[in-house]
C-alpha cells in the first residue's frame, strides 16, 4: 500500500515536470520571433515623413515642390491659390466696372479733343452733349467713332464733362491731381451709389444726391433770352461796364447785345475803326455787370471753347455767326457799296456816310440823315436798297446770300 502511495506521487511529479518543460520551451519560441535587439544603426535617428493636414489653408506664397515631383497615391493636391498679380479684372465687380468706365472715359476724352470742336461738344447740365445734333454722348457715339470696343451698353453709363475740382469736394470723391482741371468722366449707378472715374482711375463713389447736386452745378437754364433795345437802360449799363473793363469811356458801335439772367453777349466796335469788331461776354453778380470772357471773336470754335471756360453759360445766347471766321475779311469802307449808293442817288458825297462796314460781297451803311441801306455784290455788280431796321438789312442780306451778316449791322 505504501509502495503504491509513493509510485502516485511520482507519476505526478513526473506530470508536473513535464507540463514546466513544455511551457519553458513555448516561451523560448515566442522570443526567438521578434528581431534582435541589437541592429545595424541603432543610434541613427529615423527618418521622418511629415503627413499635411489635409484641412490646412493653402499658403499664398505657393507651392515650392518640383512641378514633376509625384504625388503619392491616395494623397490629394491642394489647390494652388492664383497670385493677386494675374487675377482676372472681372473677379472684382467694382474692378470690372472702374475699368469701363477708365475705357469710357479716356475714348470720350480723345474724341472730344479731335472731334469735339467742330461738332459743337460741350456740357450740358453736367453731361457730354452735340450741341449741332442735339443730343447727349453715348457709348455707341464712341463705337461709331473708333474710339471704344463694342459691348459696353449705352443705358448703363454716362458720360460727364466736368471740372474735377467740383467733384473733389464731394464724400466720397478721391480725384487725382491731373483729372482735377475741366474734363471727362464716366459713371455708373452701383448699389445705389455712384462710381465715376475719369481717363487716370477711379473718382470715387457718391450718393445719388450728390451726384445728382453736383450735375446741378452745371444747369445752363437762366432766364429767358432777350435782345436788348438800344433805348433801354440796361443797355447803356452793359457798355458802362465795358468802357470800365477797358479803362475807357468810350462810344462804341454797338451790333446787339443778348442777355439772360445770368450773362451778356455783346458784339460792338469803337468808333474810329468799325472793322476791329469785338465779343464779350460778362456776367451779372448781384446786379452788378462784369465781363469775363473778351475777345471771344477769337474763337472759332465757340460752342465748345466758350462752354470749356464757362461752363453754366447758355451758348444760346450766341449770335449765329462765328467772328473768328470773318477776321480779315472785314474792312471798314467799301468801294462797291458808295459806288451803288452813287448810283441810287442815296448820296451826292460819301462824306453823307456816318457808319459803314463790310466785307468783299456785303456791306451796311447809315448815312448822316438817319438813313440805312444794305448794299450787296451780285455778279460783280453792286446794289444798294434802302431798308427801315437793322432786322430788315438781316434778313435781306440772308435772302440774297444765304449767310447772317449781323456783324456789319449797326443795331437800331
Amino acid at each position: 500500500m505504501k509502495n503504491k502511495k509513493w509510485r502516485y506521487a511520482y507519476i505526478l511529479i513526473g506530470v508536473l515536470l513535464f507540463l514546466c518543460c513544455a511551457c519553458a520551451l513555448g516561451k523560448a519560441e515566442v522570443g526567438n520571433s521578434l528581431p534582435p535587439v541589437e541592429q545595424e544603426g541603432q543610434n541613427d535617428p529615423p527618418e521622418i515623413t511629415p503627413v499635411k493636414d489635409e484641412t490646412e489653408e493653402p499658403s499664398l506664397e505657393g507651392d515650392v515642390s518640383s512641378p514633376n515631383e509625384s504625388v503619392p497615391v491616395g494623397k490629394i493636391e491642394p489647390e494652388k491659390t492664383q497670385p493677386e498679380s494675374t487675377k482676372p479684372f472681372w473677379q472684382s465687380e467694382t474692378t470690372r466696372l472702374t475699368n469701363n468706365l477708365m475705357s469710357i472715359a479716356s475714348a470720350a476724352q480723345t474724341d472730344y479733343k479731335v472731334n469735339g470742336p467742330k461738332r459743337g461738344w460741350m456740357s450740358k447740365n453736367g453731361e457730354l452733349y452735340n450741341y449741332y445734333d442735339g443730343k447727349y454722348i453715348t457709348t455707341d457715339t464712341l463705337v461709331a467713332d473708333g474710339y471704344l470696343e463694342k459691348g459696353l451698353a449705352a443705358s448703363d453709363y454716362k458720360i460727364l464733362l466736368i471740372n474735377g475740382s467740383d467733384l473733389a469736394e464731394i464724400d466720397g470723391a478721391s480725384v487725382s491731381k491731373d483729372s482735377m482741371d475741366f474734363g471727362v468722366f464716366a459713371a455708373t449707378k452701383q448699389s445705389g451709389k455712384y462710381l465715376i472715374a475719369s481717363p487716370s482711375g477711379k473718382a470715387g463713389t457718391i450718393s445719388e444726391e450728390s451726384f445728382n447736386r453736383l450735375l446741378g452745378k452745371y444747369n445752363q437754364n437762366n432766364g429767358k433770352i432777350v435782345r436788348l433795345s438800344s433805348a433801354s437802360a440796361e443797355y447803356e449799363r452793359i457798355l458802362n461796364y465795358i468802357s470800365l473793363f477797358e479803362g475807357r469811356f468810350d462810344d462804341y458801335y454797338v451790333r446787339e447785345i443778348r442777355m439772360d439772367n445770368k450773362h451778356a453777349v455783346v458784339v460792338f466796335s469803337n468808333r474810329t475803326d468799325t472793322s476791329n469788331i469785338k465779343q464779350y461776354i460778362l456776367e451779372n453778380e448781384n446786379n452788378f455787370w462784369e465781363v469775363v470772357l473778351p475777345n471771344a471773336q477769337t474763337e472759332y470754335y465757340p460752342i465748345t471753347s466758350i462752354n470749356r471756360y464757362l461752363p453754366t453759360f447758355n451758348v444760346d445766347l450766341l449770335p449765329p455767326y462765328t467772328l473768328a471766321s470773318w477776321r480779315g475779311s472785314i474792312v471798314s469802307e467799301q468801294g462797291g457799296a458808295v459806288a451803288a449808293l452813287f448810283s441810287a442817288q442815296a448820296i451826292t458825297s460819301a462824306n453823307e456816310i456816318a457808319y459803314q462796314c463790310a466785307t468783299s460781297t456785303c456791306a451796311y451803311v447809315v448815312l448822316t440823315n438817319g438813313n440805312r441801306y444794305a448794299c450787296y455784290s451780285g455778279n460783280g455788280i453792286w446794289k444798294a436798297e434802302y431798308v427801315t431796321s437793322d432786322n430788315k438789312a438781316r434778313n435781306l442780306f440772308k435772302e440774297k446770300t444765304g449767310i447772317d451778316y449781323g456783324f456789319l449791322i449797326l443795331d437800331d
